[in-house]
């Protein structure tokens, strides 16, 4: 079982991570501890939303006096192309940050859009009421479709964790192996 103080702390930092460098949504925690208790997925779900904040002012910063460097770094990772961040930064220039509930099939990481909104001018005030937005639209269907798996299978998901854990990572597995595909990388 995931106590609930690391069910916050792990999606603050993974939150975190992935809205500043890492390649992995926190949605891969925060679904796991959904499917085992829908009240700690929405504490860990609150605590990376929480964490994607603190990222985007870090992104901020950064942007501030390393934009160059920064964007350079995002090409780096895996998933995002130079094509992906000429299509982002071209996107925002053009119409902002998009305000959509299609960011749930978007597959275009924080941030290369919180990188893109800062080159492009915009506010930090902006981005972080974006930020929270983009971060519940996205987020809740699969927290929502977890948890109710969680519910139905209860008494499997508790008779065989291992078994559980194994098809759940096997899916996320399978789904980022789509994803980078898709993506060119």
């Amino acid at each position: 079982m995931i106590a609930t103080p690391w069910a916050a702390a792990v999606g603050l930092l993974w939150g975190f991570a992935e809205g500043l460098f890492f390649f992995i949504v926190p949605d891969v925690f925060i679904t796991l501890t959904a499917a085992i208790s829908p009240r700690r997925g929405a504490i860990a779900w609150a605590a990376s939303i929480a964490g994607s904040v603190l990222a985007v002012g870090a992104v901020y910063a950064i942007v501030s006096h390393h934009a160059g460097g920064y964007r350079a770094f995002l090409i780096a990772q895996p998933g995002i192309t130079e094509d992906l961040a000429r299509h982002v930064e071209a996107a925002v220039a053009r119409g902002g940050l998009p305000v959509t509930p299609l960011l749930v099939l978007g597959g275009v990481p924080l941030k290369v859009y919180a990188f893109s909104a800062f080159a492009s001018g915009m506010s930090l005030f902006a981005v972080l009421r974006w930020t929270l937005f983009a971060r519940f639209v996205r987020i809740l269907p699969a927290y929502a479709l977890f948890a109710l798996i969680g519910r139905a299978f209860k008494g499997p998901i508790a008779a065989r964790p291992r078994t559980c854990l194994s098809l759940f990572v096997g899916a996320w597995t399978v789904f980022y192996c789509s994803y980078f595909a898709r993506m060119g990388w």
